[in-house]
């Protein structure tokens, strides 16, 4: 028959003694936040706000002028939007290149069942004619990395051209 083992008495103890520890420190960190929430001690505090310079954001800030340093065609850009280089960028997304057109049209009609609207284009390369699907022109914006986004979720690989040649 197994011997029963029995636990030492100072076990016992020393586990009372951790819990009565742990109870004494919760009862003074209670005395502690009473004592932080009479008003006396909040007295203190609002005397030492009081004295620090306060700063009203609507009086500040039309004194305020900042100097930026923009370049002659930055400014030109900015004067006349039709120049504005950066505003007229745009991305093509080609999504696939095929040797056959049906290939291309099956990606193509992929596309549309996700709501974007692709077109096919052929191309000759090393004597062999190549079928790209192709997305866009895009602006750089939200709506070009919604489409990116859709994309990445739906596993379909994409590389990103530069529609101005």
């Amino acid at each position: 028959m197994p011997e029963k083992q029995s636990t030492s008495p100072w076990i016992w103890i020393s586990l009372f003694m951790m819990l009565g520890v742990f109870a004494v420190f919760i009862v003074f960190l209670d005395q502690k936040i009473v004592r932080n929430g009479e008003p006396g001690a909040q007295s203190e505090t609002s005397t030492e706000n009081t004295t620090k310079p306060r700063f009203d954001f609507y009086s500040v800030l039309p004194d305020r002028i900042l100097d930026i340093p923009i370049s002659a065609q930055e400014r030109e850009a900015i004067e006349n939007p039709t120049i504005n280089k950066i505003a007229g960028k745009k991305v093509l997304l080609q999504v696939g290149s095929f040797q056959g057109a049906s290939e291309a049209d099956s990606l193509k009609a992929q596309l549309a069942f996700l709501g974007l609207e692709a077109r096919v284009e052929s191309a000759i390369v090393n004597d062999d004619t190549w079928h790209r699907v192709i997305l866009g022109p895009f602006s750089e914006n939200s709506e070009f990395s919604r489409i990116k986004n859709l994309l990445i979720e739906n596993k379909i690989d994409y590389m990103q051209r530069s529609a101005n040649r």
